[in-house]
């Protein structure tokens, strides 16, 4: 609580999602993929193995994702500093990427579209690395959020928005709750799910103070949208799963 005030805070008036896993017993990339494609072809992140590589993406993979689904229905999405959408073919090249620093002047303006995915940035240009990640300084990471949120409150959206915060992996502690084991990789070994990871879910309708215990992932996020919009499920993961917007 003292090092994190503003994420307790958050806890303590909106809802907390306890039993929340990552979607990938991995680490980071594959699980950026599901929190866009709810599908992910690799169980660990993508090397650049040479100089050539680090010019060139990898061959982006051919993915049916939600951006892609949003547009067939007349729907918008911004990636707002993901680099996952540079390995998914349809998504690679389009304007809707961003950097993560356009997200307040979107916000405060009243222009988000349908919906956002957004990146705090390795490189952030103000204020350095602010992805939590080891050796960025959590602090910092949890002050950018709150600004985000509070463009979204200042550009009078709040009223309109469900805010899902959330981390890619659990970046190696241990924890007592062990993940269920629902998908294998082809390799025999635990596909789905990997450990728990923080869901705050701050919005109008966010029940206060309350501690969610059903189970959820970052497909979650996928079924909360396609729910909310009436859009058609990408594949069986989120076809089956449940969302935070129950429970």
């Amino acid at each position: 609580q003292a090092d994190l005030p503003a994420y307790w805070k958050y806890a303590e008036q909106f809802t907390l999602c306890d039993h929340y896993f990552t979607d990938v017993a991995g680490p980071s990339t594959p699980n950026h993929l599901m929190l866009i494609t709810a599908d992910s072809p690799v169980v660990d992140n993508i090397h650049k193995t040479s100089e050539q590589d680090a010019k060139q993406p990898p061959t982006p993979f051919d993915l049916p994702s939600l951006p892609k689904t949003l547009e067939k229905f007349g729907l918008t999405w911004k990636n707002y500093g993901g680099y996952a959408f540079e390995y998914i073919k349809d998504l690679k090249a389009s304007p809707n990427n961003v950097k993560s620093e356009q997200f307040v002047h979107d916000a405060k303006a009243g222009s988000l579209p349908t919906v956002s995915w957004l990146y705090a940035g390795e490189t952030n240009e103000l204020y350095g690395n602010l992805s939590e990640h080891p050796p960025a300084n959590v602090t910092k990471g949890m002050e950018w959020t709150v600004q985000q949120v509070q463009a979204i409150v200042d550009g009078g959206l709040w009223k309109n928005c469900a805010i899902f915060i959330t981390w890619d992996d659990w970046g190696g502690w241990y924890d007592h709750i062990l993940p269920p084991e629902v998908e294998k990789w082809k390799d025999g070994t635990q596909f789905r799910y990997g450990p728990r990871v923080p869901c705050l879910v701050l919005g109008p309708y966010a029940k206060a103070g309350y501690v969610s215990k059903m189970q959820h992932s970052h497909v979650s996020l996928l079924k909360f949208c396609e729910q909310s919009f009436g859009l058609p499920s990408i594949n069986d993961r989120d076809r089956t799963t449940d969302h935070p917007g129950r429970g």
